[in-house]
């Protein structure tokens, strides 16, 4: 993804949500006590923000403490948005 976005174009008109939690996996490639799915979506916001697009107008990012990847937890983060 992060390649597509590096090749792709800026078109105005998207916009972004990204919601992680801090419970979605335990692998941390790097060692930086981070982990992947946190470190990966930030990077791909970075490639985002290189383009163009700005937050919070068109990236919306939101990282829940505890959360897991799982439908439990976004439904109880959905809906506040």
């Amino acid at each position: 993804m992060h390649r597509q976005v590096r090749n792709g174009s800026y078109y105005p008109w998207l916009k972004f949500f990204f919601e992680v939690g801090t419970l979605d996996e335990v692998a941390d490639r790097n060692k930086n006590g981070i982990i992947d799915s946190i470190d990966d979506t930030r990077s791909l916001i970075d490639e985002l923000k290189k383009k163009g697009y700005k937050e919070p107008n068109d990236i919306c990012y939101l990282e829940l403490k505890d959360g897991k990847h799982d439908v439990p937890t976004w439904l109880r983060h959905f809906r506040n948005i």
